[in-house]
């Protein structure tokens, strides 16, 4: 699960239920070798009762714009079968207020610049659904079947006002952007998964076999008007109608096999086969007057395929104080796409070899040091590819990249625990690095046709690849219990992030020491009733090109249970102070340099009820990966 249904499922999952929570910074060569973050992994208690429970869920928040959710799960088992699922629906208005101020140079030279009001309200309704099943044919053989489903429709009214100054900072002339858009967004994931225990000794072998299909709709509808100073009108409208559509199909298959020796050693040894196929039509017209033509600049139909196969095995042992990991995975890709216009064709096949090592030595009871070496991969997401131009404004262009590259990261890192205090010394080098850019477009795609009397100071957004980025950093994690009734968990990361690159002709060589700094403070009182107090503040960050500025916030809560334990209500607020907000500035030396900073929904109330009902002591169903978690992150 992700996303809303893993959070709802959290919520209603009472804490008796929970064996053990590891959070797994660098994950074995088990694991696909895509990200970073890591890997939370929450063991739940085992019961072998029989019968049914289940959750409802239901809440209201409200920042600037109303926001709801409503959910259920269930749970059902006897001595033959095992039936889960739950639904879940959400609606959301949320806003993006957005001030911009981009300035121009040539060779160092002041020209021009531009000064953006943008104002954005979305209304999102979505649906989710999961149905799952396990049959028992013998006592060490499980067969199972899992459907999820989404189904969600966004809209997005967009309301821009620009002023476009001359090189003397005059005001010359101003446009505004009126744009909406109604997306729909089906998606369906079918999943056979098998799992056969050997022995007592834990050997055991499981299957997972994935179908998925994601389809995607967008109108869109952008029209500016141009005005000079006075009011009168500069010239004729430029409206722009887009009608965009794709499918992507995901196919993936894997098994895995562990073995556990003697003396405290395990085996693992697995293989995972994907096939990726999109299929992407994009249609804009240009509607004026005399009628609607086709806009052959911007139409563009676009076809990818991608086969990935991966296979790993990992070694594992305790040995007194000593516990080591040693693994292997191998992946091979094979990509090719197809951009009908200008009829560009991209074919690249790559092998790539993921090491890991980690290995922990207690110095006493409560003393652990340990060492980790590993490699990773984050591959572009599928969007991220997609060539279609995207006008958001008249001098403001968003699109995709078809020749993006994967980034790969070198990781190292030290870490030392002394009971509930925790220090992590970590270094990466990660080369090709994805990066978002906000650059004139002739900067980022030099071949791009300016129209006659079109603004030539046009910008984009596009992810491209940098040359590196080296990270340097520090982490503390201290839990400290105040007193029977105060807990407290605080968390700091200071670091050092460097970053290389080169986009036309401006050379990046920068790096920025930041810090984030968070503390979770946790509440306890008699009669059922808990609460929260959280704070956070993150400092300036490099991220390529752009230097983040400051954020912190403050957030509160407090629930109590009701209904004799079955039913909790809570309510809280995020970021009480609407404190944070980003803010930044862009800079290309002599070329080009914006600052921006936005107001976002991050103040928001909530008011959630849950209730809890069944046996709660029956045995949770199976939570786990399929086969294809790692594509469908990069779908969405």
């Amino acid at each position: 699960m992700s996303g809303s249904n893993l959070a709802n499922y959290l919520r209603g999952l009472p804490s008796s239920a929970i064996e053990s929570v590891h959070i797994i910074t660098n994950p074995s060569a088990k694991y696909d070798a895509s990200g970073n973050s890591g890997i939370i992994d929450i063991k739940l208690k085992k019961d072998q009762r029989l019968g049914y429970n289940g959750t409802l869920i239901a809440g209201y928040g409200q920042g600037v714009y109303p926001k709801a959710n409503a959910g259920v799960t269930f749970n059902y088992r006897n001595k033959s079968m095992n039936v889960f699922g739950n639904y879940n629906y959400a609606y959301s208005k949320g806003l993006n207020h957005l001030f911009i101020n981009r300035n121009f140079f040539d060779k160092g030279v002041f020209v021009s610049s531009d000064e953006k009001d943008n104002y954005t309200v979305f209304p999102f309704n979505t649906n989710t659904a999961r149905i799952s099943a396990d049959f028992f044919p013998s006592k060490k053989t499980i067969i199972g079947f899992v459907v999820n489903s989404n189904f969600s429709h966004f809209e997005r009214v967009n309301d821009n006002h620009s002023v476009l100054n001359n090189k003397y900072y005059q005001p010359d002339y101003l446009f505004n952007t009126y744009a909406t858009g109604n997306d729909h967004n089906n998606n369906t994931v079918g999943n056979i998964n098998f799992k056969h225990t050997f022995d007592s000794t834990g050997k055991e072998l499981t299957a997972d076999i994935d179908y998925s299909v994601f389809n995607t709709a967008s109108l869109t509808h952008t029209a500016t008007s141009f005005f000079n100073l006075n009011g009168s009108v500069r010239k004729a409208m430029d409206v722009l109608d887009g009608d965009q559509s794709g499918k992507l199909t995901l196919k993936t298959g894997k098994i895995d096999y562990s073995n556990p020796m003697r003396g405290g050693a395990k085996l693992e040894a697995g293989f995972k086969t994907s096939f990726v196929s999109a299929d992407n039509d994009a249609k804009f017209y240009n509607v004026k007057p005399t009628g609607t033509e086709v806009d052959a600049g911007k139409t563009n139909p676009f076809y990818y395929d991608e086969i990935n196969n991966a296979g790993y095995v990992n070694f594992s042992k305790v040995y007194k104080k000593f516990n080591f990991q040693l693994g292997l995975r191998a992946e091979n890709t094979n990509l090719k796409t197809h951009q009908v216009k200008g009829e560009v064709y991209f074919d690249s096949s790559y092998l790539q070899f993921f090491p890991s090592a980690f290995l922990n030595y207690k110095l006493k009871e409560d003393q652990t040091l340990g060492v980790s070496v590993s490699i990773r991969i984050d591959r572009p997401g599928y969007g991220q590819l997609n060539p279609f131009l995207f006008q958001i404004d008249a001098t403001t262009y968003n699109t995709g990249n078809p020749h993006l590259l994967p980034q790969f990261t070198w990781s190292y890192e030290l870490s030392y625990t002394l009971k509930s205090l925790n220090f992590t010394l970590g270094y990466s080098h990660t080369q090709q690095v994805q990066n978002t850019v906000i650059a004139k477009i002739l900067d980022v795609i030099p071949n791009f046709e300016i129209k006659p009397g079109e603004d030539s100071n046009i910008t984009i957004q596009q992810f491209v690849n940098l040359t590196s980025q080296d990270y340097f950093g520090l982490t503390v994690s201290a839990q400290i219990r105040i007193n029977n009734w105060w807990n407290m968990v605080n968390n700091a990361n200071i670091y050092y992030t460097k970053f290389q690159g080169n986009i036309g002709g401006s050379v990046l060589n920068n790096g920025t020491p930041a810090a984030d700094i968070r503390t979770n403070n946790t509440f306890t009182f008699k009669k059922g009733w808990t609460a929260e107090l959280n704070a956070s503040f993150s400092s300036v960050g490099q991220y390529g090109y752009m230097v983040g500025k400051p954020q912190w916030s403050v957030s509160t809560g407090v629930q109590k249970t009701v209904l004799k334990n079955k039913g909790t209500v809570r309510f809280n607020i995020t970021d009480i102070f609407w404190t944070n907000l980003p803010r930044g500035v862009i800079t290309y030396e002599g070329r080009y340099v914006e600052n921006w900073h936005a107001n976002r929904e991050t103040r928001v109330a909530n008011l959630s009820f849950t209730y809890r009902f069944g046996n709660n002591k029956v045995q949770a169903a199976r939570r786990r990966k399929t086969a294809s978690e790692e594509e469908r992150q990069r779908a969405g």
